[in-house]
């Protein structure tokens, strides 16, 4: 029967016992202590490394998997989202053959877990897009958003190339040659989706500030319409008031005659601003 261990690489400890215990190569121990690393499969000859990444609860997770014939070694950085270990938050069951069935089930159910949480995340790519034609939204949103998407795209864009390398080493056959196919298939499912909406969002933010720009334009607009109705009144206040004495005050008749002028002024420039569009939005 396969056997499946869980450590937690804080527990430096426990780990280091574990990699004497199971003569595990230095160099493999060494990068299960240590986070950030890249998806990859090193090969010891009597054991190999996979680090393989997870999407849940909207954060990136990164496991370790030593691969020994008969036991399958899990070193997680973090507890799970919920539930005690990994074993019972990927809901994994044995599957009664070898550790490459039961290494494919694990990364089976990582992989569904992360394109349901994916498709969580870009389904609000979506909704900033659609609701900034309707509202104002927060350009830290739409920058949130991006730093999300690019972490991972630099943890679970290279899973294909991983699981290439996984069926070259273990030489699948029978029902597990299929199912790593279909494994292969959904991380590269996962790698052209997180290329598409890492393109989206840029555009996104682009838009954003396109639209940004287009209501300035429309604030600044307005502005001028309401000083361009204001010139003829400016400028026949000045004319008047610098070149006849009479006006404003001591001819009623003229100080009349010049508020009709200035209002005809107003009318005639609103009706040409009208009769050109300017007024049309």
């Amino acid at each position: 029967m396969t056997k499946w261990t869980e450590v937690l690489s804080e527990n430096v400890e426990q780990l280091n016992q574990l990699g004497r215990t199971l003569n595990v190569h230095p160099l493999a121990l060494e990068d299960c202590q240590h986070r950030d690393q890249r998806p990859k499969l090193d090969d010891y000859e009597t054991h190999q490394l996979l680090v393989w990444f997870l999407l849940a609860a909207n954060e990136v997770h990164e496991i370790q998997f030593i691969i020994f014939p008969d036991h399958l070694v899990a070193i997680p950085h973090d507890p799970p989202p919920h539930g005690a270990t990994w074993w019972e938050y990927l809901r994994m069951t044995d599957p009664g053959k070898d550790v490459w069935h039961l290494l494919y089930h694990a990364l089976d159910r990582i992989t569904d877990i992360s394109w349901q949480e994916m498709r969580k995340m870009f389904a609000n790519a979506d909704e900033y897009e659609q609701e900034m034609f309707r509202r104002e939204i927060s350009p830290q949103d739409l920058i949130a958003l991006k730093r999300q998407i690019n972490e991972v795209d630099y943890s679970l864009s290279h899973l294909p190339s991983v699981t290439e390398q996984l069926q070259n080493l273990c030489q699948p056959t029978g029902d597990l040659a299929w199912k790593l196919r279909d494994l292969h298939d959904h991380c590269e499912r996962i790698y052209r989706t997180i290329s598409l909406y890492r393109s989206q969002i840029a555009t996104t933010i682009e838009l954003y500030w396109g639209l940004q720009a287009n209501r300035t334009n429309a604030q600044v607009k307005k502005l001028s319409l309401l000083a361009s109705i204001a010139v003829p009144m400016t400028f026949w206040a000045s004319f008047w008031g610098m070149n006849f004495q009479a006006i404003p005050f001591d001819s009623p008749h003229l100080f009349w005659s010049a508020i009709g002028v200035m209002g005809i002024s107003v009318l005639l420039t609103t009706w040409l601003l009208i009769r050109k569009g300017y007024w049309a939005d």
